[in-house]
């Protein structure tokens, strides 16, 4: 055996001594005491302020804030408010129920806020033309012309004005509550595609007149007229003859209902006809109906040698 074997030799054995010395260390060692597993620790739930309906909300009606609340909720809704007062005098859409979360989705938005007490939308069709070369905007005011051909005779061709100071709430894609559809009722993509060209305006039109536009929309041709907001000047609709209605106000009628009569619901309900608003109408007497007594039915001629006989309702004369 030479002297390479022989260290190798003496080197394995070491190896053996040093690992049956710590396999001893491990088998006299004591056994570790276990520990109880901690709990586990529960995630902290993030908490958002909502605000919510604490009783009935009725739709159509605004929001009273003290019919809301603020409460913490592990979600967000989408549109969301945190605070109560940012809902003050907002309109819901329908009834909200207690409890729920008060969403920007489920309020009113759009053309209607911007209407006044006793105005209503109306659309009316535009071109270049009637939209002043397309020089209208959202906001503006103007005056509603119309001229009306009364059939066949150029002579009987009239223009005149027929509403003063309107407010222009859409015209064509673009609208004062700046969420108006384009005219096609497709969303522009396309930011290097023009805009279609107008076909409708919408205007804020007092509730009494929209008859007269109607009318005049269907039968003549419209024109609006743009005007400075500054300039408050109307015509005096009292300097003239008014046009009679469709529907007479009932006879028997006490002085509070005929002063309703005046509201301007019950004048756009009463109706207008179109000679009334071309001027060529005048007021229709209410028709008088006379009452003709019917004559008594002449008594039965009684001849000598007869009788009358009654039986009930009938009568007849008997000879004898």
């Amino acid at each position: 055996m030479n002297n390479v074997t022989k260290i190798v030799a003496a080197m394995l054995v070491l190896l053996a001594v040093l690992l049956g010395g710590y396999a001893f260390v491990l088998a006299t060692k004591p056994a570790p005491v276990a520990k109880p597993a901690a709990a586990p620790t529960p995630l902290s739930e993030k908490r958002i302020p909502v605000v919510v309906a604490d009783k009935l909300l009725p739709g159509g009606v605004p929001i009273d804030t003290g019919a809301l609340k603020v409460v913490e909720l592990p979600i967000d809704p989408a549109g969301a408010y945190r605070a109560t007062s940012d809902l003050s005098g907002k309109i819901p859409k329908f009834d909200i129920g207690p409890g729920t979360p008060v969403t920007d989705s489920i309020l009113v938005k759009g053309l209607t806020l911007l209407l006044n007490d006793g105005e209503r939308a109306v659309a009316v069709p535009v071109d270049e033309v009637v939209g002043t070369g397309n020089r209208v905007s959202p906001g503006d005011f103007v005056d509603v012309f119309f001229t009306l051909r009364q059939g066949q005779d150029v002579s009987r061709t009239q223009a005149r004005l027929l509403l003063s100071r309107l407010r222009v709430l859409t015209y064509g894609s673009a609208s004062a509550a700046g969420d108006a559809p384009s005219d096609d009722g497709a969303t522009m993509v396309r930011a290097n595609n023009p805009p279609p060209p107008a076909r409708t305006a919408v205007l804020a039109v007092p509730t009494a007149d929209v008859n007269r536009l109607l009318l005049a929309t269907q039968n003549g041709k419209l024109q609006l007229v743009l005007r400075n907001p500054t300039d408050a000047t109307a015509p005096d609709a009292s300097l003239f003859p008014e046009p009679p209605p469709v529907l007479a106000g009932k006879s028997g009628l006490t002085k509070e209902q005929r002063e309703a009569l005046e509201l301007a619901d019950n004048q756009a309900y009463a109706g207008l006809e179109l000679t009334g608003l071309s001027g060529g109408a005048t007021k229709r007497p209410a028709p008088v109906v006379q009452y003709r007594p019917r004559p008594p039915a002449p008594a039965p001629k009684v001849e000598s040698n007869t009788v009358e006989v009654v039986r009930g309702t009938k009568r007849e004369v008997v000879g004898f």
